[in-house]
Formats: structure tokens, sequence, C-alpha cells
């Protein structure tokens, strides 16, 4: 999905502001979606001139205006068919699976550093998975539940098949020491 229909989906249940968006896609797809912050508001502006969301400005005495942010008809049509439409077959993608592959041109030290500072990497996004549960239970509907437990194993998992690797370049270091 791309962050129009991401953005679509949230506004689909309820109207947001900018920071609630942000803040919506923080505790969500930020944890697997390879979307940024910073594509947030200029899809909002572009989604706007589509007619996809209407934007209102909330006049406030108590603090800052608010620009409040609607999904219109065309939006949820455009939501619907983006949810309804054929899966792309997965393509995964791996930085380090695409490094792994020519480790043969590093030294030992290298590889075991790079193994090891990515399972550091991985292991602290499960912990901010971890940390973000009583948020997501108490407003994620089931399907929203489930997304989130299938990216704490997908993460589980990552850092198993991590700990693989660190475990046979260890290895191959002892034998070679032999």
């Amino acid at each position: 999905m791309d962050i129009q229909s991401i953005l679509l989906g949230f506004l689909i249940r309820n109207s947001m502001t900018g920071y609630d968006l942000k803040k919506a896609f923080s505790m969500s797809f930020s944890f697997f979606s390879g979307l940024s912050y910073g594509s947030i508001y200029p899809a909002l502006r572009k989604m706007e001139k589509q007619g996809l969301i209407s934007k209102r400005l909330e006049i406030r005495s108590d603090g800052p205006n608010r620009k409040i942010y609607t999904i219109t008809d065309a939006g949820k049509a455009a939501f619907l068919d983006t949810l309804r439409s054929p899966l792309p077959r997965d393509q995964p993608k791996s930085p380090f699976l695409m490094r792994l592959f020519f480790f043969a041109y590093l030294s030992p030290e290298e590889q075991r550093a790079i193994v090891v500072n990515y399972l550091n990497f991985v292991e602290e996004a499960r912990r901010q998975m971890d940390l973000a549960r009583p948020e997501i239970e108490a407003h994620a509907d089931r399907f929203q539940f489930l997304c989130y437990e299938f990216g704490l194993r997908f993460f589980s998992d990552l850092t198993r098949n991590l700990a693989q690797v660190v475990d046979s370049l260890e290895k191959e270091e002892k034998e070679e020491r032999k």
C-alpha cells in the first residue's frame, strides 16, 4: 500500500489532524512499511487537490489552530478499490541479505560487526513494538491487532535468523584459529 491509501484508511474511520495521522502511522505502519513521516503532508496536499479528502481549519482559543482532514466519498471509493484489488506478489527486499551474499569480500571482523549491528537494530525495533502493545491493544481493531502480532513474529523470526548467522560466523572464526 502506498502512503495515500494508508492515510485514506486512517481517515475512513474518522477525521484526524496531521498530528493524529503521524501518531497513528508511527504506532502501526512505521514498523514495517518503509514509508516515512515526511511523506504524510505532501500526500495530504495531493489528496486534497484530487478531491479524496477535505480540510477544515479549527480555530482554537486554547492553543494553535488545527487542520482537520476528512475523507470524501471519492476518497472512500478509492480506498475500497485499493483494498479490493488483487495483491501483488510480495517481493521481499533485504539490504542485509544483499550484503550477506557478498560477505566473502569482507574480513571476519567486518562480517561479524555488520551482522551484530543489524541484529541489535532488529532487537530494538522488536522492543519498540513491545512497548507499543498497550496503546495498540487499546485502539486497534482485531485486524490491526493481527497485523501487529504478525509484525512481532516477523521481527522475532528475523532475530533468530540473524543470531544463526552470528553463530555460524563465530564457528568459522574458531575453526580458522585452530
